[in-house]
């Protein structure tokens, strides 16, 4: 069921404002309201509350702008603990570029119902292919057939990870950008055989407690959590919502980006992406940032300017837009490339012991990836990635209880050694 506010017309905007806010009050339904400035082109955004079934009600907003025409379509997820309010500004952006963009809040977040269960095909998924087939429906949205509407679709983390999970389980969507994401969630939690006790237990606090997800995921955490090891049990249930599960049928073209500050989904996530993905024949871009879940720079701008690339060359079937290399890397002193490899500028013996200086090549796969720390159930040790020497890889302490991060600046020397004793040549503690 669609739940849809109808327009009124005859009114000022203002008191149609006025009129819809209320009517949302009252009745729990969507509204209509217009996006500009004084240099683009309104944004027309249509705020619907969509029946997945089984009780499950999804929130979604839904952009437009400019004249009428057929135009392709833009699936935006958000990251976990957030909602669709965290990508409406990139949604009016892809919408003044010309796509028709749909965001919505997955279960259990923001307005929307339901359990939260990390992103299951039977839930979280199959929600996707419902939200195509409502973009199917829609006057003015390209179809490549009947029912089969050309779309793709970006998010960052959980967003990423739905991206990656929906292009396997659905064949209409046609080209994503997943960011700082999983291939494989029981690697990442459970790296070796070791409990990442911190990261799961941020997914849990973010999520809103254990109560808010499905029974077999409390459960499985609550079990893991009490033992301190993970079980064959709570491995097949997340390998069962890893986009390695269905790897073989992700087969649209796919850029990556990935952090370079990220304990919780290293750069090793998205190497294992690239190769199974282009061992399907699809076009795969890869992308490491200054950022991730452990903080940095996110590079938003240059990231959604880059994503818009990517959309327009494989949505829009323009073959001469520039998406960029095929592997890029953001440090001071790093090299793009386009033959997948990286040239990294390598630390001082002093600082990563057992490397050389100098320029090395960085594949994008092999253990060049490894990262120092696998962050187990006690407090990690600060990670970094080997050949990534100097300021851009100084590690930072972390506050263990909340999560929160902090630098010490002005320093190019970096100890990897031990949880957060010392950073940037100078003695520090977790704050």
């Amino acid at each position: 069921m669609d739940l849809r506010l109808p327009a009124v017309r005859g009114l000022r905007r203002g008191a149609v404002a006025a009129v819809a806010a209320v009517l949302l009050v009252l009745a729990g339904v969507g509204t209509w309201t217009a996006v500009a400035s004084d240099d683009a082109p309104a944004v027309r955004r249509t705020d619907r509350v969509m029946d997945m079934g089984g009780g499950v009600r999804i929130d979604t907003s839904y952009f437009t702008s400019g004249t009428a025409g057929h135009r392709p379509a833009v699936l935006l997820a958000h990251g976990f603990g957030g909602s669709k309010q965290d990508v409406a500004g990139q949604a009016e952006d892809l919408a003044r570029d010309g796509y028709a963009v749909l965001t919505w809040s997955a279960r259990g977040f923001g307005r929307s119902t339901g359990k939260i269960g990390l992103n299951d095909p039977r839930g979280e998924v199959a929600d996707v292919s419902r939200l195509i087939d409502w973009l199917a429906k829609q006057p003015g949205i390209e179809l490549d057939r009947p029912g089969d509407p050309r779309v793709g679709m970006a998010g960052a983390s959980y967003g990423g990870a739905i991206s990656l999970l929906a292009a396997g389980y659905d064949h209409r969507v046609d080209a994503i950008a997943p960011a700082i994401t999983y291939w494989n969630l029981a690697d990442a939690l459970f790296p070796n055989g070791v409990f990442k006790k911190l990261w799961a237990g941020v997914f849990m606090n973010s999520g809103g407690g254990c109560a808010k997800f499905t029974a077999e995921l409390c459960g499985m955490y609550n079990r893991v959590a009490e033992s301190g090891r993970p079980d064959a049990q709570a491995r097949a249930l997340l390998d069962a919502r890893s986009p390695s599960a269905i790897g073989k049928d992700i087969r649209v073209p796919t850029l990556l980006f990935q952090g370079q500050s990220d304990s919780l989904f290293p750069l090793g996530q998205a190497d294992a992406a690239a190769r199974a993905i282009r061992a399907n024949g699809a076009p795969v871009d890869v992308d490491w940032i200054a950022g991730g879940h452990d903080g940095g720079d996110l590079e938003s701008s240059r990231v959604q300017a880059r994503v818009t690339a990517w959309f327009d060359r494989y949505l829009k079937d323009g073959k001469g837009v520039d998406t960029g290399p095929a592997f890029r890397v953001t440090r001071t002193g790093g090299v793009d490339s386009t033959d997948g490899t990286a040239l990294l500028r390598g630390a001082s013996g002093d600082a990563y012991p057992g490397l050389e200086s100098g320029l090395r090549t960085v594949p994008l796969s092999g253990g060049a990836q490894r990262f120092t720390n696998p962050a187990g159930a006690n407090p990690p040790a600060i990670s970094a990635l080997p050949g990534l020497g100097g300021a851009a890889a100084c590690p930072s302490c972390r506050r263990w209880a909340s999560g929160s991060h902090s630098t010490s600046p002005g320093s190019t020397h970096a100890s990897t050694r031990g949880p957060c004793t010392t950073t940037c040549g100078s003695p520090d503690r977790p704050r």
